[in-house]
């Protein structure tokens, strides 16, 4: 009876057991399935982030190899940049080679073209100087021809008062002088020789023009270094102009 009760307990304890090691296996089988629909939905999710990725993965490569497309021709660009910047360098330089030269030339320049413009001054200041010398030369030449006139004129006015003082003279040979001016209106001329070089009054000397004869003159005033002489008008064969030689 005892080994009854005992197999009874064992039974029920058994039947227990298998009970709850069936609620167990009931529970977690259940549990089992949750997790699996839970594992499969986050692999679901993961596949269809998986495909995303991969088409993103795409897309950012399609896009990297754009930006490396990009940077070569940036890179390319920039190597271009960089020769051309060389090559600008290189022709600033030149130019400033150059122009460093051209502002020496024209530095040279300018002090030559100082000195030239100095030397014109100068030289203008002499033709100035030398033209107020030529006015006042000839001022006094148109004076003395004048007084020369005068003198002439009176000269011979006296010669038709006093014939007799109009009397012709004899000069030493080789006397040799040039006429300086001839007035056509009183018919004389100026000589650069005169008493100390053996002129007298009435003497008379012949004109010359590269050794050809122009005609006589005769004498009618002098003075140390110059004189006055007549025109014979019936001896003329050509006209005497300033710079004829004289000579007897």
């Amino acid at each position: 009876m005892f080994i009854g009760r005992f197999l009874s307990v064992v039974v029920f304890v058994g039947v227990v057991v298998s009970a709850v090691f069936g609620l167990l296996i009931v529970k977690q089988k259940n549990q089992f399935k949750a997790e699996y629909a839970r594992t499969s939905e986050e692999l679901k999710k993961t596949s269809e982030q998986l495909e995303e990725s991969k088409v993103l993965l795409e897309r950012t490569s399609k896009h990297l190899e754009e930006v490396k497309a990009e940077l070569a021709q940036e890179r390319e660009r920039a190597q271009k940049l960089d020769n051309d910047l060389k090559e600008t360098q290189s022709q600033l330089a030149d130019l400033q080679q150059k122009s460093e030269s051209s502002s020496s030339m024209a530095n040279q320049h300018k002090s030559e073209l100082d000195a030239l413009t100095a030397k014109l001054e100068e030289e203008k200041k002499a033709n100035q100087e030398a033209s107020e010398k030529i006015e006042n030369l000839v001022k006094e030449k148109l004076a003395l021809e004048d007084s020369i006139a005068r003198l002439t004129n009176e000269l011979n006015k006296f010669k038709q008062a006093s014939p007799a003082v109009a009397r012709a003279v004899s000069m030493r040979t080789g006397i040799h002088g040039k006429v300086v001016s001839v007035n056509r209106n009183w018919n004389f001329v100026v000589l650069n020789i005169g008493e100390k070089d053996g002129l007298v009054e009435n003497g008379e000397l012949e004109v010359f023009r590269n050794k050809q004869f122009l005609g006589k003159i005769k004498i009618v005033s002098t003075e140390p270094s110059t004189a006055v002489a007549d025109i014979v008008m019936d001896s003329l064969k050509g006209n005497i102009q300033p710079g004829d030689d004289v000579l007897n």
